[in-house]
């Protein structure tokens, strides 16, 4: 009799220990069904990272019963890259004047793109061409009208000049800078990237498509950037309409307490410079507003019209140990949750190298709100006058016996 009762004790100790891990979690995926135990990998999509918080710390994998899972968070953002990224190219300087600069490059590999330039700090701009060779006479155009436009660091006295073109795998490159009767640009050093499809590429997951609202005023162009929901992102990817060449300041903003306006658009993220030559991609720290802003600086240009507007993230998901005979799911949207002190995060590096197992899951779903149904009051207003009475009751027997004591004190005191 006495182990049926602890037993009892011990299931309904359980029950509540997994009633309170799972106790606050807002939204669920079910996870796929398991039919060989081991180690598997869940991805992350934008509609579950939407219920979730940057640092990860409010998601959780729990069983059927709601305990947790121990699991570990991984993104591609953290794959290695063992080959060397660059080198130094050699170069010659065969016509520099305030007409042009002509540099003779030969590629170290049999392949060259995205080199760059590296000079004594300058806020000058210039144009370029790329031209390539194989016997320095019969030349043949790579990329033209490239704008060299260099930011000045403030930490040394070089400045670097990126050019991106296509991979070529000419003998020779010419570069030309025309100088417009300028002077020329110190050159110092030029340096080769490794083409991108040699390099392990991070898998970078497009968020879907955002809203876009442009308004141009004066010397800026206000745009506000929304996402329908708080997805993941890092980078920041645009599209452009306007002027064939281009060199602007941008600033990215997401909104804080309040309702933000253009004029007031929140907290400063980072500050970038956008030209001609770049990407147009952009990466900023980890976040998952909503809203953001973008105050693009004109100057006495014609303001750029920005009609896409794409935000992404690293490819991130969670490693996990899952057996067989169970059914599991993704809880999240705790905003209370701390960090899980899992055994697994410590012990990652025994951790298959390339987990090719996956789970899928669900949408997210909402758990279901319970709502207490208020019981109709009934009119016990004699309850009330009750226990007010009983309260008198007991202040007026209180005091008397207080009375008592001091009179009899008192008494004492005259003796």
């Amino acid at each position: 009799m006495k182990l049926k009762w602890i037993s009892i004790f011990l299931l309904n100790f359980i029950t509540i220990y997994c009633v309170a891990q799972t106790a606050g979690y807002k939204f669920y995926c079910v996870l796929d069904s398991v039919t060989t135990a081991g180690f598997y990998t869940i991805n992350l999509s934008p509609e579950i990272n939407a219920h979730v918080k940057t640092d990860y710390s409010d998601i959780r994998i729990v069983n059927k019963v709601g305990k947790w899972i121990p699991h570990i968070v991984a993104s591609s953002a953290n794959n290695k890259v063992n080959e060397k990224e660059s080198a130094r190219l050699k170069f010659t300087i065969i016509q520099n004047n305030k007409v042009r600069t002509v540099l003779l490059i030969e590629p170290a590999k049999n392949s060259i793109s995205n080199i760059e330039l590296t000079i004594k700090n300058t806020a000058a701009k210039r144009l370029c061409t790329l031209s390539g060779s194989d016997n320095k006479e019969d030349w043949f155009a790579i990329t033209d009208s490239v704008l060299l436009a260099p930011m000045a660091n403030e930490t040394t006295s070089l400045s670097t000049l990126r050019i991106n073109f296509p991979q070529s795998n000419y003998a020779y490159v010419r570069v030309t800078v025309y100088n417009n009767n300028k002077d020329p640009f110190n050159i110092q050093d030029v340096l080769q990237h490794t083409p991108a499809n040699s390099l392990p590429k991070n898998k970078i997951v497009q968020n879907p498509a955002s809203a876009i609202v442009q308004k141009d005023s004066g010397k800026m162009s206000y745009v506000q950037i929304n996402q329908h929901a708080g997805y993941h992102f890092n980078y920041i990817n645009l599209k452009l309409n306007g002027p064939t060449y281009f060199f602007r300041k941008i600033e990215v903003y997401i909104p804080e307490a309040g309702n933000p306006t253009f004029s007031h658009p929140g907290k400063l993220i980072q500050s970038f410079t956008m030209s001609t030559n770049n990407t147009l991609q952009f990466k900023v720290p980890l976040l998952n507003t909503p809203i953001l802003y973008l105050l693009i600086y004109n100057e006495d240009n014609l303001p750029l019209a920005v009609t896409e507007a794409q935000t992404a993230y690293d490819d991130t998901y969670l490693i996990a140990y899952i057996e067989k005979g169970n059914s599991y799911k993704l809880i999240m949207g705790n905003p209370f949750a701390t960090p899980p002190g899992y055994d697994l995060s410590n012990i990652n590096k025994i951790l298959p190298a390339d987990t090719t197992r996956y789970l899928s899951t669900t949408k997210p779903i909402a758990f279901a709100e319970k709502i207490a149904v208020p019981s109709k009051v009934k009119n016990n207003k004699w309850i009330l006058w009750l226990a007010i009475a009983s309260a008198l009751l007991i202040l007026l027997f209180f005091t008397k016996k207080m009375m008592s004591e001091v009179d009899k004190t008192t008494q004492d005191d005259s003796i």
